[in-house]
């Protein structure tokens, strides 16, 4: 697992790369409207670090909570700033953490992806999926290893709530191996505003360097 006190950037400058990018953001009752705000600006701002356009680099976006919102698809938007603009118009959901269901969803989601090209999901969350919720987390994420998505997990908790080591755990079985290259626990979700929080191995496979 990679905390924020292991700061590292891209180094270089990076360049664009064919990528399906998928983010998975978690809008449950948990996370809040102001930390949901900046969600969306470290969207928008990672989208913009990731392509020039949205021809190599295609960005999909599902917001989850009870349900599911398919709010980009990857074939749906050739402009970043129509994206942006559908980021900008997402709203709050503030219930449960259906984490399983979002995933199943992003599965198929990415059956739009192109041949040959790398598929990146990126899952935010503060919290373990909802024991209501009907998709088996195994399972879901079974599927997508099977379908060679390589998955990232931002996880926001602070190491002493009393459930960070089932959240540890759940995040662990969502991403890809290793844990350590694709596992980011911080304490708050005001990290997000600083790319240079997140690990070499992210910035690279996102940007290309």
């Amino acid at each position: 697992m990679f905390t924020v006190t292991e700061k590292e950037g891209c180094g270089r400058k990076c360049k664009e790369t064919p990528l399906e990018l998928l983010f998975v953001i978690d809008s449950s009752e948990s996370v809040g409207p102001e930390n949901f705000q900046i969600i969306k600006n470290f969207v928008k701002t990672l989208t913009d670090r990731v392509a020039l356009d949205l021809t190599k680099a295609r960005i999909g976006i599902i917001n989850y909570s009870h349900k599911v919102e398919e709010v980009a698809h990857l074939t749906q938007f050739s402009s970043k700033d129509d994206l942006k603009r559908a980021v900008d118009d997402m709203q709050y959901l503030g219930e449960g953490t259906y984490t399983a269901t979002a995933l199943h969803a992003a599965n198929r989601m990415f059956e739009a992806a192109r041949p040959g090209v790398k598929k990146v999901a990126l899952v935010i969350t503060d919290g373990q999926t909802d024991t209501r919720d009907e998709k088996n987390l195994t399972k879901v994420v079974k599927n997508a290893s099977d379908t060679k998505v390589e998955t990232f997990v931002i996880g926001v908790v602070k190491k002493n709530d009393p459930n960070f080591e089932m959240f540890h755990k759940e995040m662990n079985l969502i991403a890809t191996d290793p844990d350590s290259e694709h596992v980011y626990q911080f304490d708050d979700f005001i990290t997000l505003q600083d790319l240079s929080n997140l690990g070499s191995h992210f910035l690279n496979t996102l940007l290309g360097a």
